[in-house]
């Protein structure tokens, strides 16, 4: 069970040097094909944090096509997760911690975004088996290791604005943020699948899974997930698919999932805007906004794979094939 005083820094004096500590929000403009994300990464006992703000428009072979990109991986680490301001001119204030956060940024080029988050659940946490019906086969010998002894995923309503390159527009939209601490190495680290799909607050599906790109086109093991139908939350026991890749980039998928109702859910997406995004030095992610298709119901969600430099390096001739 997570508590609101884990919304907070995690490291003592003990912690490693690699101690990590992350926070991500998403916000997006489905009519306009837009999706977008506020992630820092934060490197406390060091003393410095990275900082991104990304927004995709278009399917893309480059980070640097979309339609504004602001990386910025040597600023001072923050000294409370719960109320900051960066000199990027990101903000971030927890109003009531795991429950409501209002996220302002004042870029350049004339761009500005403000937004809430206001969750629609409590956060699930993967590490914990009354929750995440996979964690107790998973922990101590499962994906992630130390880099993940603390993460969480919470379902919102995020509204707001966004001011992109002196164009206007309007937020309210149903996603998932993430929050993770713990050691974490910056080389040869693993690969998953980071994928959702909101229909509104009536229903979103979400699920973790472990990938290998270069042998298959399958997700792999499902790792964590959950369905949130009509304010309530299941976790997944199984839950399996695949993507059509152009390379490593997700084009489309096939995605069914089980909770623990035993109730079963089927899913489409295609993807409408994409591109690798690689915040995190030693990982390229490709980040698929996609729109779902749910019993003609349609959705919209992202779907990460979050893949290794080592591995991509590693099995490069593999890939190419694909």
């Amino acid at each position: 069970m997570i508590r609101p005083e884990e919304a907070e820094f995690q490291f003592s004096d003990s912690s490693p040097y690699d101690w990590c500590e992350t926070n991500f929000f998403p916000f997006a403009i489905p009519e306009a094909r837009i999706s977008g994300s506020f992630y820092t990464l934060t490197r406390p006992r060091l003393g410095v944090c990275m900082s991104d703000v990304t927004v995709q428009d278009r399917i893309a072979t480059s980070w640097d096509e979309q339609l504004y990109v602001d990386n910025q991986q040597h600023l001072p680490c923050p000294q409370s997760l719960l109320d900051y301001s960066l000199p990027n001119g990101l903000s971030v204030k927890a109003i009531e911690p795991l429950r409501h956060y209002r996220i302002d940024y004042v870029g350049i080029e004339d761009t500005e975004i403000h937004v809430e988050f206001r969750s629609l659940m409590a956060p699930f946490d993967m590490n914990d088996p009354d929750m995440d019906p996979m964690a107790a086969a998973r922990i101590g010998q499962g994906w992630g290791g130390a880099a993940f002894s603390g993460h969480y995923e919470i379902t919102g309503r995020i509204t707001g604005e966004a001011r992109l390159r002196g164009k206007v527009y309007r937020i309210d939209y149903v996603d998932t943020l993430d929050r993770s601490w713990g050691p974490r190495k910056e080389r040869d680290n693993g690969n998953a699948t980071w994928i959702h799909g909101s229909f509104g607050e009536a229903l979103t599906v979400h699920a973790f899974f472990g990938l290998d790109p270069a042998r298959t086109q399958s997700f792999g093991a499902l790792i964590s997930g959950y369905v949130l139908e009509d304010g309530e939350v299941y976790g997944l026991v199984s839950a399996c698919g695949q993507a059509e890749r152009r390379g490593i980039m997700p084009m489309s998928n096939v995605f069914e999932a089980t909770d623990m109702r035993g109730k079963v859910f089927r899913f489409t997406a295609a993807t409408i805007n994409a591109s690798p995004w690689a915040p995190f030095p030693s990982m390229v992610y490709t980040q698929a906004f996609q729109r779902w298709n749910h019993d003609g119901e349609i959705g919209y969600g992202v779907q990460q794979d979050v893949l290794s430099r080592s591995y991509l390096t590693r099995h490069r001739d593999l890939i190419a094939r694909i």
